[in-house]
């Protein structure tokens, strides 16, 4: 983590050195230090760097998410094709259509995530 920050600050540095020059000011450039040559990156160990199995409470997070944005986005477009309709918008029919595929990819959404969330007594 050491060496992870002495590099980053040196990129920083390095990156503010060649602004400088690009701006033509040569002297901030030269007052900072040449960059030293850092160790090669330490590969992970093994056990860190699998990746691990995901839990099936984060999936159930990831559902509801998924949910919840495929609803309000079905909302959305049904508020459009209404507005749109009200308006005479000669788009309304176009509009109207999308709402029609939003919402049933929601509905087949639902179904499929309906067998998972029921309780069996």
């Amino acid at each position: 983590a050491a060496s992870a920050k002495a590099r980053a600050d040196q990129a920083v540095a390095h990156l503010q050195a060649l602004k400088a020059q690009a701006e033509g000011s040569p002297a901030l450039s030269s007052s900072m230090p040449p960059a030293s040559v850092s160790a090669p990156p330490v590969a992970a160990p093994a056990a860190a760097a699998a990746v691990p199995a995901e839990a099936p409470e984060a999936h159930s997070g990831t559902n509801k998410l998924r949910m919840w944005v495929a609803e309000k986005r079905a909302k959305l477009f049904m508020w459009a094709a209404t507005t749109a309709a009200d308006k005479g918008i000669p788009q309304a029919a176009m509009i109207k259509a999308k709402a029609d595929q939003v919402v049933a990819a929601f509905e087949a959404l639902k179904e499929q995530a309906a067998p998972k969330n029921m309780v069996l007594g």
